[in-house]
């Protein structure tokens, strides 16, 4: 069975499932129109209401994938800040660590130099 929720996995997505079943409609109602027992004119007008039709929903299925994609790219920068913060405060911490472990170090070495000097 096909994923059409998840584009990254391998399926297809909401966006081209669309666009198939519209696409799969207007060849559907195309084949219909021209094999229908009526005068061209009425077959040529009723094939330009139906190409309008699915043009319109091409058109709205577009602004959906615009509207999307920009919700998409807003949480990709919330994310991204959040992560640059994280990563601010990780250095922070980091950096304390290494800073106490230096105290450490040094008060480490003067006790030795002091231990070393009594030797002499």
């Amino acid at each position: 069975m096909m994923d059409y929720d998840n584009e990254s996995n391998g399926g297809l997505g909401y966006s081209a499932l669309g666009i198939a079943l519209l696409a799969g409609a207007a060849a559907g109602a195309l084949t219909a129109l021209l094999f229908a027992p009526q005068a061209g004119d009425r077959t040529r007008e009723q094939i330009r209401h139906q190409a309008n039709r699915a043009w319109d929903r091409v058109v709205a299925s577009r602004e959906r994938m615009n509207e999307r994609v920009e919700e998409l790219l807003d949480t990709i920068a919330i994310y991204s800040e959040e992560l640059v913060q994280k990563g601010k405060e990780l250095s922070d911490k980091e950096r304390q660590r290494l800073n106490d472990g230096i105290a450490l170090a040094r008060t480490e070495l003067d006790r030795l130099r002091r231990k070393l000097s009594r030797l002499d």
